[in-house]
Order: C-alpha cells, then sequence, then structure tokens
C-alpha cells in the first residue's frame, strides 16, 4: 500500500533513478517523517493501555518482516554481491537490533538498566536516531520509486529510525552517561572489525572503505582516505555526546503508573 501511495505521487518524476535533494527526495522523506509521527502519537494515546502492546505487538511483526525481506532481497542473486550485499554496514545491523528491541519490549514490563534489552536500545537510539537518520537526508541509493530497492531501502530505514523514536517519546527511554559508554566501545569494536576487512577486500562497508557512495554525503567533505576516518570518529563520538546531554535535559518518566491501594481504614477499638 504505501510503496504504491509514493509511487501515484511521484507519477510524473523520474522513476527509474533517484537523485538527492529532488521533489522525490522530499515527497519520500516526507512521508516516512509523517509515518514516524502518527506512530508516536498513536503509541502516546495508547500508553498505559492494553492497546499499547497491541500496537507494540503489531510493530514488531512489521519490523520483523520488513528486515528479514530486506537481508533475503539483497543476498539473492541477481543481487548478491560481497563488497555490497552482506548485512555489515550499520543500519543493516541496526535493522536486526530493531527486532530484537521490539521483542523485547513484548518480553519485558520493566526493562532495567543492565540488561541486554537495555544494551539494545542503547544502540537503537545511537545507531537510529544518530546515524541511520542519514538515509534521509543525504540517500545513497540510485534507484527510483519503480525498484523494489527503492521501497525496501526507505522502508528498511523507515522501521530503523521509528524504532527508537518510538522508544524514546512513548517508552521513555533515556540514554545515561553509561549508555554513551556503552555505544562509544561498540563502535570502536564495530570499527576495528570493519575497517581492516574493508582494507584487505577494497570493500566499503560503514563507509569506512577507501571509496565514497555515488550520491553525495558527508563524506564527501571530510577529506582523503584514510585521514577521513579520524574525522568520522570525531563526528559520530561528538554526535553521541550531543544526544546524551540534549536528552538529559528532557523529563523522563516511568513507562506504567506504580499502582495504588486503597487505604484501609483504621480498625475501631
Amino acid at each position: 500500500m504505501l510503496p504504491a501511495l509514493i509511487n501515484f505521487a511521484l507519477a510524473a518524476t523520474d522513476a527509474a533513478a533517484f537523485h538527492p535533494f529532488t521533489p522525490t527526495h522530499y515527497l519520500t522523506t516526507g512521508t516516512y517523517l509523517t509515518l514516524m509521527l502518527a506512530l508516536v502519537l498513536l503509541g502516546r494515546a495508547l500508553r498505559n493501555t492494553p492497546h499499547q502492546r497491541t500496537l507494540e505487538r503489531a510493530w514488531f511483526s512489521f519490523v520483523l518482516i520488513i528486515q528479514a525481506f530486506n537481508i533475503i532481497f539483497w543476498s539473492t542473486p541477481p543481487r548478491l554481491q560481497l563488497a555490497s550485499s552482506l548485512p555489515l554496514h550499520i543500519c543493516d545491523l541496526a535493522g536486526i537490533f530493531a527486532v530484537f528491541t521490539t521483542l523485547s519490549w513484548l518480553r519485558e514490563n520493566r526493562i532495567t538498566d543492565h540488561s541486554i534489552a537495555r544494551i539494545l536500545r542503547t544502540i537503537m537510539f545511537f545507531w537510529g536516531i544518530g546515524l541511520s537518520t542519514q538515509a534521509f537526508i543525504t540517500p545513497v541509493i540510485t534507484d527510483g520509486p519503480s525498484s523494489v530497492r527503492f521501497h525496501i531501502f526507505f522502508l528498511s530505514h523507515f522501521t530503523i529510525v521509528a524504532t527508537p523514536l518510538y522508544d524514546f517519546l512513548v517508552r521513555r527511554y533515556r540514554p545515561t552517561a553509561r549508555d554513551l559508554g556503552i555505544i562509544l566501545l561498540v563502535t570502536l569494536v564495530y570499527g576495528a572489525l570493519i575497517i581492516p576487512l574493508n582494507a584487505a577486500t577494497g570493500w566499503n562497508y560503514g563507509y569506512a572503505g577507501n571509496t565514497k557512495p555515488e550520491n553525495p554525503t558527508l563524506i564527501d567533505k571530510l577529506g582523503p582516505y584514510p585521514l577521513r576516518l579520524l574525522w568520522m570518529l570525531f563526528i559520530v563520538t561528538g554526535l553521541y555526546a550531543i544526544l546524551t546531554l540534549i536528552t538529559a535535559f528532557i523529563p523522563s518518566h516511568p513507562l506504567t503508573s506504580p499502582p495504588t491501594h486503597p487505604r484501609t481504614p483504621p480498625h475501631p477499638n
């Protein structure tokens, strides 16, 4: 339904190719931002009611379907290419984490700071809101709305960004200094694994290789490889810190209110 609506709205544009900062880009981004807002508003309206669990169960199912299709789509011929089809980009991994994060919503009534679920939520917040929003600002996709690749690209990133946005605004996740340390460690481990792999193979997973996306991105402004990797580290670290600092000033409340018990009247003497 959603791809059909976008195709209809874009009928007068170039349906075969995608170019950033065009009406196609603006309309697509605006559509998905509107859907994210609708999801959050619906979640806030249903918060602390039995219908909240129904909504989150439906969202988990949607995320699972989209991310499973995304991996299968890119991992089957003729699209399978080791240099680009493996789920090794941060957004690919974030998509997998989104499935487990939404599943954790259904399995735990209260998520403790030291649980695996908390770590998943932390990764999703920083990798989803912090990094994967770039997919809507400077998309690297080159196929237009007539291609399945176009729709799976934006649907996948929609689930990746919308999941932590819902978690932040509806389930009231707030990152702490400990969470900042965790995401920095996770990102450094990712870089320590992916940068040597890119160097050995000539690949560009995580955009940490010696090539650039075809469409213009922030990476184009960071200078030559490998010096730009250092700038990427500084920018990502600063972005994580800013997100943590900003959210520290946004009030957080428990997901559910503590139960109230009627006061027992004093026993007559």
